[in-house]
């Protein structure tokens, strides 16, 4: 598998491209619709300029599916410790259908608070076609709303880009993964390993309780996924994690967690001098999850401006704070 990833919008060619960025001039990828007198955008893929101009000229722009609030029901809710609380929602059949991917994620509200009390939030699993599971720590005032008791909650999706390296994920067959999460990093990590696993990978987890406890090893063992649990990376996690990574021939690196253990995990992959692909998770912070705020916007050690809740990235070229 390449060590190389092209960095490109998760959205591209999808039923939401092209989007209010290229109608703006800011389009992600399209040098053209961000103004420039240049095509190099090096995609094989339908032309972002020609399916704009297409839309504009046959008046479409306005029918483009765009992404929308609904009123969900709350299945089920319920505490597994004093601040981390489970939530199974009731949504629609294109919605589950879209947020199966590793990375999706959605803005929720309770449906009595205003729009601006959205969070995004990752899926941790969709169960049959109408349900989601999500898992929300209650640490400010927007989250310790969600899981109140309400019957119904707002949401908006589907988003894609919880996941860096998420290319990766997809096309890796028949290979070794060695993955890593810790507290928190937990829900995200279970839709990955279900996407190697179903493609037939050797997937080895290293799971920290963090202040969660262990909330998907009994899954991720019903995968098949070979479990190391460790009560702390930073007492024991990481040399263990080190360790592996120095005994055997792996083909990706996922870690689930805060950008510390990103961090954590590149240091220890360079001190051996490993050269692997890395996936992660996304941390950034995202208000709108369109690009347009820039609040998720962060900067690659080429100085590069990205809007992270739209472009694919490698991690690691990514500036540390």
């Amino acid at each position: 598998m390449s060590r190389y990833l092209q960095s490109k919008c998760i959205d591209i060619n999808s039923a939401y491209c092209p989007c209010i960025l290229a109608s703006a001039n800011h389009c992600v990828f399209c040098a053209q619709l961000q103004g420039k007198d240049i095509c190099d955008c090096n995609w094989s893929g339908i032309c972002i300029l020609y399916e704009q101009k297409w839309n504009a000229r046959n008046d479409l722009v306005t029918a483009k599916p765009q992404r929308t609030e609904m009123e969900c029901s709350v299945i089920d809710r319920h505490f597994i410790t004093e601040k981390i609380c489970r939530i199974v929602l009731d949504v629609p059949r294109a919605m589950a259908e879209q947020l199966r991917d590793p990375g999706s994620f959605v803005f929720l509200r309770r449906n009595v608070d205003p729009q601006y009390y959205h969070i995004p939030i990752g899926i941790m699993k969709v169960i049959g076609d109408h349900q989601i599971v999500v898992v929300a720590e209650a640490v400010g005032i927007k989250s310790l709303r969600l899981v109140e008791e309400d019957q119904t909650v707002m949401l908006r999706g589907p988003y894609k880009n919880g996941i860096f390296g998420s290319p990766w994920i997809d096309k890796l067959t028949n290979g070794k993964v060695l993955l890593i999460a810790g507290g928190m990093g937990q829900p995200p990590a279970l839709p990955v390993a279900e996407k190697l696993t179903r493609n037939y990978n050797k997937v080895t987890a290293i799971i920290s309780a963090g202040t969660t406890g262990f909330i998907v090893t009994q899954e991720l063992q019903d995968m098949g996924v070979n479990i190391v649990t460790v009560d702390s990376l930073r007492r024991v996690g990481y040399h263990h994690f080190a360790s592996l990574l120095a005994e055997t021939d792996w083909d990706l690196v996922v870690s689930c967690g805060p950008d510390a253990q990103h961090s954590k995990v590149i240091d220890a992959m360079r001190n051996i001098g490993c050269d692997l692909p890395m996936a992660a998770t996304n941390n950034n912070v995202m208000c709108c999850g369109e690009g347009i705020c820039g609040s998720c916007t962060k900067e690659t050690n080429q100085h590069q401006q990205i809007r992270t809740c739209k472009v694919q990235v490698d991690i690691t070229d990514l500036k540390r704070e």
